[in-house]
């Protein structure tokens, strides 16, 4: 045999083992971009079981696991304001393996108000805005007072050192600057007492341990309501839900006509996670989103279900929450030493 046919023979073979192998390479490619997820997912919330944030999580959590194919967990870590649970999250892989239910309450206010916090909010990805919660102002059963009027003229007779006490997740939470904004608005003194989630400040409202508290409403507050263990006297949203028609709106208060905020929950990422997974994650959390079953149970709950988003459409929105907060604390003045 010639070198010219031994060099056209041995051309001939390299092509057809190429030809042989092409396939199951390219099959190799594609199953390693959908392997994700490859097993239990871990959705992060950033505060104690029971409060409105888990509920939300119990939810949503089987739903979003079903269209994923995997078993999603919910994982519960509580404390300063939910820096804790976010920082787990940075400190993870950004692979998807773990992803954050979070607001502006964990993931905007506490790095833009306190130097200790080693985050900033473009440190995370937005997956899908899940819901509006509405905002109640809570106060204790034995506080002489019935309306926000009332509430408002029992606060301005007080001085600094005998001032209506109230309780939040955290200091520099949304709770806790809403309700400094509020001290501010009408020209009385607040003492806050911070706590480390929801669950712990409604014991202390019904023990009477503290005055009262601006919360995220959930639908299990109406039959403590109802109990006598505290007493709600204004939603913080002119446009209320239908369980909460009877709770008067601040704003209806012409010193806080125009004073209105709600709590934006949604699901995030470590910046850097493959567009791949955040697509996967994008797309069941918005099946999960239009399944009937969960609308229902978070309407009951109290809240607004977000319409589905794109990605692009999630990250637009992020970044208008945080130019909104960015402002607020401008205006308010508040920050922070670290």
């Amino acid at each position: 045999m010639t070198s010219h046919a031994l060099q056209t023979r041995r051309s001939i073979l390299k092509a057809s083992v190429a030809l042989t192998f092409a396939p199951a390479t390219a099959w190799m490619t594609a199953a390693h971009a959908q392997a994700y997820p490859s097993g239990p997912v871990s959705m992060m919330v950033p505060y104690p079981a029971g409060g409105p944030s888990d509920l939300s999580a119990r939810i949503l959590s089987g739903p979003i696991g079903d269209s994923l194919g995997a078993r999603v967990v919910v994982e519960n870590l509580g404390g300063a304001t939910g820096t804790i649970a976010a920082s787990k999250v940075l400190n993870a892989k950004a692979d998807g393996g773990i992803f954050f239910q979070g607001s502006q309450n964990e993931l905007i206010l506490p790095p833009l108000t306190n130097r200790a916090v080693r985050y900033q909010p473009d440190a995370f990805e937005s997956l899908q805005p899940i819901t509006v919660t509405h905002l109640v102002l809570l106060v204790r059963t034995g506080l002489p007072v019935d309306s926000m009027d009332a509430f408002l003229k029992l606060a301005a007779q007080r001085d600094a050192s005998t001032s209506l006490t109230y309780g939040t997740v955290g200091v520099g939470s949304l709770y806790h600057l809403i309700t400094e904004y509020l001290g501010k608005t009408v020209k009385v003194p607040f003492t806050h007492v911070p706590y480390t989630g929801t669950a712990p400040v409604i014991q202390d409202l019904s023990g009477g341990q503290i005055d009262f508290s601006i919360m995220p409403f959930q639908a299990s507050m109406l039959e403590m309501i109802k109990g006598g263990r505290f007493k709600a006297i204004a939603v913080l949203s002119r446009n209320k839900p239908a369980v909460l028609a009877q709770v008067p709106s601040i704003t209806e208060t012409p010193a806080l006509a125009n004073f209105e905020y709600a709590s934006y929950a949604g699901y995030y990422v470590k910046k850097g996670t493959p567009d791949t997974v955040k697509q996967a994650l994008n797309k069941a959390i918005g099946h999960a989103l239009e399944d009937k079953t969960v609308i229902a149970k978070l309407e009951a709950d109290g809240r607004n279900v977000s319409p589905r988003m794109s990605l692009e459409e999630a990250a637009a929105a992020y970044a208008t929450q945080i130019a909104k907060y960015k402002e607020m604390i401008r205006v308010t003045g508040y920050s922070q030493a670290g």
